[in-house]
């Protein structure tokens, strides 16, 4: 999966900065920020070393599934949910070939 650099998401548009470095908690992959439209995405773990492809495309995802549920749930899926939604996601799209290379 190509990571874009902007995605439409309801009628606004979301600028999505890959790679980013979380300076401020290493422990983080992606985070999405409502108020700016705004989808972070790193390519590192908290060691500095490169994640693998599957968990870059699955945090996009992830960070997708935020910005749609601000967008159209009024931010009330729970992180647990999110995380778990993000998972099943990626492997429909994953294992029935939908993600182009």
């Amino acid at each position: 999966m190509k990571i874009p650099k902007k995605i439409k998401v309801g009628g606004h548009i979301y600028k999505v900065i890959y790679p980013y470095r979380f300076k401020e908690r290493e422990d983080l992959y992606g985070r999405t920020n409502e108020g700016r439209k705004e989808i972070f995405v790193t390519n590192l773990d908290a060691n500095g070393n490169k994640l693998p492809q599957t968990k870059i495309e699955e945090t996009f995802l992830h960070e997708l599934l935020h910005a749609v549920d601000q967008t159209y749930n009024n931010n009330d899926l729970k992180e647990e949910i999110v995380a778990r939604m993000g998972e099943g996601l990626y492997q429909v799209l994953k294992d029935n070939k939908l993600l182009k290379e």
